[in-house]
């Protein structure tokens, strides 16, 4: 990795960026003294008293908000007490978030909570509805036809991409691995699967995550981490990606939410979370 852009990355000015890139970028212990300094200030700034906020405020999308930027955060529920909210989320939803239900299962599997029974419940209902294709559909059943197994959501189906990395990261069993990554090999990530020419979201490298646009930055890291990042099929996102390097090690950012619910980078302007993906992906490419 180039010395200077992780320079860049641990400034003071980001605390989440500078987390993350310790404890998985560099691979350095939690216990380590710099990296608690780290989380401490992470967690007394004024990004989590945000987060607090959204918790306050007591509707299903605030909690949602909320649950999205810790996980953003790489803070888990041993280092913040937010298992009430959590609670309270799962008994207003049941996992029914419209068509976030499986950005919320990423979130809780990334914050600690795979072995909460309600959240192992919602996994195995949710990815029992895997399609032919290795795709999951839209919940408006006008949409699609089930007997058609080309029809998944590639919206929907790309938040259970996250979900599916989040788990093979922390050994979960994922039986439905396999098929999902058929799903975007088979289209070069990002292609229609009969029109290898025609992008099917133009969504670039849009941050921070939100269940209707993730970005092909974490598209490709979640691949990566499942072991396929030097996949022939990955190729030309690489490449794509590439484009997006200014030429110094350093991604721009094409677009973000208009509140996001995490710090606001400037969009045409380098980004560190998009750099941050670029690099994990990379990383996890060599392993």
């Amino acid at each position: 990795m180039d010395e200077n852009i992780i320079q860049w990355l641990m400034e003071d000015d980001n605390p989440a960026v500078k987390y993350r890139t310790q404890i998985e970028l560099l691979d350095i212990s939690k216990d380590n003294a710099e990296v608690k300094a780290t989380q401490k200030k992470l967690l007394s700034s004024k990004c989590i008293k945000t987060v607090m906020a959204y918790f306050d405020i007591g509707k299903d999308y605030s909690d949602s908000h909320a649950l999205s930027a810790l996980a953003e955060y790489g803070i888990t529920r041993t280092e913040i007490d937010i298992d009430r909210y959590v609670d309270r989320l799962i008994t207003s939803t049941n996992f029914h978030d419209g068509c976030g239900e499986g950005f919320l299962l990423r979130n809780l599997v990334a914050l600690g909570f795979a072995e909460r029974p309600a959240v192992k419940q919602g996994l195995s209902r949710l990815f029992a509805k895997q399609q032919n294709d290795g795709g999951y559909t839209c919940i408006d059943s006008s949409t699609w036809n089930p007997k058609d197994p080309n029809k998944s959501c590639y919206r929907k189906t790309t938040m259970y991409l996250l979900l599916t990395s989040e788990m093979y990261k922390k050994g979960i069993d994922c039986p439905h691995k396999e098929g999902l990554i058929n799903y975007y090999l088979n289209r070069d990530v990002l292609f229609r699967h009969d029109d290898l020419e025609h992008i099917i979201i133009n969504v670039g490298t849009f941050h921070p995550p939100f269940y209707t646009r993730i970005g092909w930055h974490m598209i490709l890291c979640a691949l990566s981490i499942l072991g396929k990042g030097n996949d022939p099929g990955c190729k030309r996102l690489w490449e794509i990606l590439d484009s997006k390097c200014d030429g110094n090690g350093k991604y721009i950012l094409d677009g973000s939410l208009t509140k996001p619910y995490i710090k606001r980078e400037t969009p045409k302007k380098p980004s560190k979370w998009v750099t941050f993906y670029v690099l994990l992906a990379e990383k996890y490419r060599r392993l």
